[in-house]
């Protein structure tokens, strides 16, 4: 008889609880979030469960729990709930003890869940998360910014529009329109990104990021893609890179140009705005290890000058990382959720210590400053069914509103900026190795 008791297992803490959430062996439930229901942190959520598109998609059902016992292993597969309606159950209250409740300067609340990390309950209203929407695919993704689907086609500069006039409209992969000498082989196919260990770049400093990305000469294209319609283009996107780019295959940022991409005014003036509201002397005259990350100046001069817009559809993944590419280690990092809801785990500097799963929802914002930038962090689920009502497609919409809404439709989009350089940070003049006449 197979015995399914719990086993001595290799897997650290952090990628046990991924392995948990990112579980789709059975069709007709979900990953248990009763077995998380401890440590889980939902503070944007609606005060009546009725309202919740959480609740209403099933991710509360007794029928997603398992309560661990040999006799009942076969029954909670093979027979609860075969032909009958789901049991949506009873959405719990969630503790919030360990947690730090702060007032911040505009009026609104934020949470303290980790050391240096903000967790801004409903901090974008609706019409602000349905222009950011509109933003993230309209603009953000216009040249010069790369996007992950660059590499390996030709990406029209109206790509949004074609999307919302002309989704069938055909993108060929690079490897049909340019010499067969610029395009890669079968290593160079697209493929899932992997963990990767990097040292910080606050460690290894900015002349040997300059060193290490001297012979980068940036990805070849791949010539086993085939064509795509704009339409399945867009749902193949994941990412768009804004302001300093950012180069996946080194870890590090393309210093090679004088200035960054412009950064979008707007969406600076939005992460500038949520950082100066945070009283910051509440956060760290209270965690002594913590006070000489450089938080006094934060509220004067933060300046985004990167960022990533990543787009999730349902059933992508994001595995934990820390990001180190950035030369100060400790300024903060402006994260926006819009869409789906999503669970974040959020864990501490060891992959070995248990994460906290936080369950991030349309408008909701995560700042993550000094310690907090050292902490494990991923996503391993997007909760299906949980696209808010202001999502759904309106007679009054717009072509591009009606556009936009069609493509979140099965999506979540994470826009998160950060600061590259310190104040006051003096880049040496590049110097051109192949110029002859330089000095």
């Amino acid at each position: 008889m197979v015995s399914h008791d719990a086993k001595p297992t290799q897997h650290t803490a952090f990628r046990l609880a991924e392995k948990h959430f990112k579980n789709r062996a059975l069709k007709d439930k979900y990953p248990s979030l009763r077995k998380y229901q401890d440590k889980l942190i939902d503070l944007s959520r609606p005060d009546q469960q009725e309202d919740d598109p959480l609740w209403k998609a099933g991710w509360w059902s007794p029928w997603n729990d398992y309560d661990g016992s040999n006799s009942s292993w076969k029954a909670w597969v093979f027979g609860k709930g075969k032909g009958k309606e789901r049991d949506l159950g009873e959405r719990p209250i969630l503790s919030t003890s360990e947690m730090t409740e702060i007032q911040l300067s505009d009026g609104k609340a934020g949470w303290i869940v980790a050391p240096g990390c903000i967790l801004i309950p409903n901090f974008l209203p609706i019409d602000k998360q349905l222009d950011l929407l509109h933003a993230s695919i309209a603009e953000y993704t216009q040249p010069p910014s790369p996007l992950s689907v660059s590499t390996h086609y030709t990406v029209p500069p109206n790509l949004f529009q074609l999307y919302s006039e002309h989704p069938d409209h055909v993108v060929q992969p690079k490897h049909l329109t340019l010499g067969s000498k610029q395009v890669g082989g079968p290593e160079n196919a697209p493929r899932p990104r992997k963990t990767v260990e990097t040292e910080p770049a606050s460690v290894i400093g900015y002349d040997e990021i300059i060193a290490r990305n001297k012979t980068w000469a940036g990805d070849a294209p791949s010539d086993k893609v085939k064509e795509r319609t704009v339409a399945q283009l867009m749902a193949e996107m994941r990412w768009a890179n804004l302001g300093w780019v950012y180069q996946w295959s080194t870890k590090s940022y393309d210093f090679s140009s004088d200035k960054p991409i412009p950064f979008p005014p707007d969406l600076a003036d939005i992460c500038k705005q949520v950082v100066r509201s945070v009283r910051w002397s509440e956060i760290f005259l209270k965690e002594p290890d913590s006070r000489s990350c450089g938080w006094e100046s934060w509220a004067e001069d933060y300046e985004p000058d990167t960022g990533i817009v990543n787009f999730y559809q349902i059933g992508d993944t994001l595995m934990g990382h820390v990001d180190r590419s950035e030369l100060d280690p400790a300024r903060p990092l402006v994260s926006l959720s819009l869409g789906h809801s999503a669970i974040l785990l959020l864990g501490s500097a060891s992959r070995h210590d248990p994460p906290r799963p936080i369950v991030l929802r349309s408008g909701d914002c995560l700042i993550m400053s000094a310690a907090g930038r050292q902490a494990y962090h991923g996503v391993p689920r997007i909760l299906e069914g949980t696209l808010p009502a202001h999502f759904e497609p309106a007679d009054e919409d717009n072509m591009d509103l009606k556009a936009a809404k069609r493509f979140i439709a099965t999506a979540r989009v994470n826009i998160n900026a950060r600061q590259v350089f310190p104040p006051g940070f003096k880049r040496p003049p590049i110097v051109d190795s192949t110029c002859s006449t330089c000095i």
